[in-house]
């Protein structure tokens, strides 16, 4: 009879800890349903100037000791620059493929799981690089640098038949740095790419290193590496509890939370790197230069000129075309125009 009344309060509770989930889950329907219904909720005048001093511009997204603590990521830091940058930094930087240190297979509980084929391990070991270059590349791309399209970059690489590591390693970055027309290179190391799960306990850890090298005299402008500990602990105090912590877990497994950790990884990076002032001054001015010429340009709104192919109406200023566009784009950003290049790319022996 005891054990009887015991199974009966255990499926109440049971019962009751549904009803509460359910009950929260149509709350959290209902209230998402009420969000996304008010459209264009303008709290504002719209009046509001753009192009202010942003603040925290060379801090936001920077991880204090708080906050690894808080999140329980011990992680690991480290970033030197070399005087030469502020003297002569670096303009124009290419961003080259990553090397894994660690392979293709998924490191789960410090043990490799072997891919199906050496095909799929090759793919997984790409991907898992090239992911981290991807992100670094979008952070590094809003700085003040010019940076050169990492497409470019590729099909450079393959058409000079650099398709390894060791093929990458074994070109100086002067002659790499002449043929990208880059005044420097960004090599990069991935260290940490692993998963641990024990039911109450998950960890995914990413690290990665870079290098930003001279491609006038081989010196290293910086380099650094950053470690991201994504942890998540959770507590059971019931059998039931145990279940759903395990299945949270599990979960946070997904690759939605690499891909956080590995954002988190370059964001961190990124951000040591020191703002050139004197690139973005240079900037303002060469934009200024070039609004006022091409408004010099433009017609005088009392300007009427007559259509020859229409008495009654009149010809609108000439618009440029998407390739005339493009041609002033690349030559402002220093890329070499595709449809006029003629220099055939090759490696010195």
């Amino acid at each position: 009879m005891i054990i009887f009344n015991k199974q009966m309060k255990i499926s109440i509770s049971f019962f009751k800890t549904v009803k509460c989930l359910a009950v929260l889950s149509l709350i959290s329907v209902f209230a998402s349903g009420c969000f996304f219904s008010k459209k264009d909720d303008r709290r504002t005048t719209g009046d509001e100037p753009f192009f202010q001093d942003e603040e925290g511009l060379a801090e936001h997204g920077k991880k204090t000791t708080l906050d690894r603590m808080y999140q329980l990521d011990p992680g690991g830091k480290e970033f030197d620059i070399a005087d030469s940058f502020y003297t002569h930094p670096p303009r124009k930087i290419a961003v080259l493929p990553f090397d894994n240190l660690i392979g293709g297979k998924y490191i789960l509980n410090s043990v490799p799981l072997p891919r199906f084929s050496k095909k799929e391990t090759d793919g997984w070991n790409w991907t898992y690089s090239n992911r981290l270059r991807r992100f670094f590349f979008g952070h590094f791309a809003s700085r003040e640098f010019v940076d050169i399209e990492l497409m470019y970059v590729d099909k450079t690489l393959q058409e000079l038949g650099i398709l390894s590591p060791n093929d990458l390693y074994k070109i100086p970055a002067q002659e790499l740095g002449r043929i990208l027309g880059a005044d420097a290179l960004i090599y990069g190391k991935v260290t940490e790419y692993k998963n641990s799960y024990y039911l109450l306990f998950k960890q995914i850890r990413i690290g990665l290193s870079i290098k930003c090298v001279s491609t006038k005299d081989g010196s290293v402008f910086f380099e650094g590496e950053q470690v991201r500990h994504d942890n998540d602990i959770r507590v059971a105090t019931n059998p039931f509890d145990f279940v759903i912590a395990s299945f949270q877990n599990s979960m946070s497994m997904r690759d939605v939370y690499a891909a956080r950790a590995s954002e988190e990884v370059v964001r961190e990076l990124v951000l040591r790197i020191p703002i050139v002032n004197t690139f973005i001054e240079e900037e303002e001015q060469l934009i200024r230069e070039r609004i006022r010429e091409k408004m010099s340009s433009l017609p005088t709104l009392d300007a009427k000129v007559s259509d020859k192919g229409n008495d009654s109406d009149t010809a609108s200023p000439t618009i440029p075309d998407k390739t005339e566009i493009e041609i002033e784009t690349r030559a402002h950003a220093g890329h070499p125009d595709p449809l006029t290049q003629t220099e055939t790319l090759s490696v010195g022996s």
